[in-house]
């Protein structure tokens, strides 16, 4: 049994996971008035980003692989590798924030 099939929606779900965790925090910075306004911006910037990126990851995990995709799992992990990128950088704030 090969593994290929399987490795497609586990990254859309490890995206969808990790842009989940990204827009919450930046819908957090969105929501703050402590941030400044060109922060805030960013945020919802980057929210929207995380928000498209958790949608499309839900949306190929409902529809599944395009019929004979092999391919799936290649193309699936570069906004896999984006999404958990941010995270690893929100994660490294966070806990410096707290140190």
């Amino acid at each position: 049994m090969s593994l290929w099939p399987a490795l497609g929606p586990a990254l859309d779900l490890a995206t969808a996971l990790c842009a989940a965790f990204n827009s919450a925090y930046f819908l957090h910075l969105l929501a703050s008035r402590r941030e400044e306004p060109a922060r805030r911006v960013a945020a919802a910037a980057l929210a929207l980003v995380s928000l498209g990126a958790m949608v499309e990851s839900a949306f190929f995990l409902l529809a599944g692989p395009p019929a004979g995709s092999p391919a799936w799992p290649l193309v699936r992990a570069l906004p896999f590798a984006g999404t958990a990128a941010v995270s690893l950088l929100i994660m490294r704030r966070v806990i410096t924030l707290d140190s």
